[in-house]
């Protein structure tokens, strides 16, 4: 559970994204109460050792005054670094800067950030588009849960109750009912979605009955194109954190891994929640119960 991370990897770059998001960084250490470890991992054909050890010990200079913080150098690949070092910890949140908007496109990229959301079973904090300069929300007093199809199981929604309840937040529960058409008659072979607002509304808040809440909720439904309603849900339901399963946060495009387009341009922090089994097995019981 988020309320649970005894240790933040901010895994940094040193880029202005990764400056722009120190305060929300350190925000998160205090709610927290947590460890804070700065990895950084270099390529030792591009930069020696003691230069990428100076930028580290210079990088966010004001977390040395924290009771616990450690500065971590690893050389190879910034991928297999991040997930190798997590992977070794318990109860840990990752925090990736998002990507710099400056700079031209560049076609053949492979998203960093979507194979580690992919890879690891650990929750990961990122935020979609941050203009430089700028820093990200840090304010979480409104906690937002994207449902996405039910098959994707409630784990994001229970990691996202259980911050709003610790936290005394209020928890938005939101979701986009599919557009019906002759071209779409597929999916609902496929999947369990409700597909009416009717039936969505109250989907969600049998759900959100399966918790054990600690705070007050809300659930806002729309139905049309998920581009195009979501933003407007957002806007609603004034969530400032959108917690979101790791399979509605990756998208696989022709040249891989990407962030689902739907949230890359989301303005608002993310965190990207593993899928769990055993909450599968609730979402089962209670798709029974409603039938």
């Amino acid at each position: 559970m988020l309320q649970r991370a005894t240790e933040i990897v901010f895994a940094t770059d040193f880029s202005d994204s990764s400056h722009a998001i120190i305060p929300t960084i350190a925000q998160w250490v205090e709610n927290l109460g947590a460890k804070l470890t700065l990895l950084h991992i270099y390529n030792p054909k591009k930069m020696l050792y003691r230069e990428a050890e100076a930028r580290l010990q210079s990088f966010f200079a004001e977390a040395d005054n924290y009771r616990h913080c450690d500065r971590v150098l690893v050389s190879g690949d910034p991928c297999d670094g991040i997930a190798s070092y997590c992977e070794s910890r318990s109860n840990v949140l990752l925090m990736l800067p998002p990507s710099d908007l400056s700079g031209l496109p560049r076609p053949w990229h492979r998203s960093m950030r979507a194979r580690l959301i992919r890879r690891l079973t650990i929750p990961i904090w990122t935020v979609g588009k941050v203009n430089v300069g700028e820093p990200a929300p840090i304010s979480n007093r409104n906690i937002g849960v994207w449902l996405g199809d039910p098959e994707e199981g409630i784990s994001h929604l229970q990691h996202a109750a259980a911050y709003a309840s610790e936290t005394g937040g209020t928890l938005h529960l939101l979701h986009v009912v599919d557009e019906i058409d002759e071209g779409s008659m597929l999916k609902p072979l496929l999947s369990s979605a409700p597909m009416g607002l009717e039936a969505a509304d109250r989907w969600a808040r049998d759900l959100a009955g399966t918790l054990e809440l600690d705070c007050s909720f809300e659930v806002h439904v729309a139905q049309g194109r998920i581009a195009r309603e979501f933003p407007q849900l957002l806007h609603r339901s004034g969530a400032n954190m959108l917690v979101l399963s790791q399979q509605s946060a990756v998208h696989r495009a022709v040249v891989g891994l990407e962030i689902n387009p739907v949230f890359r341009n989301c303005p608002i922090s993310l965190v990207c929640v593993p899928f769990g089994a055993r909450m599968e097995d609730l979402h089962r019981q209670v798709a029974e119960s409603a039938a």
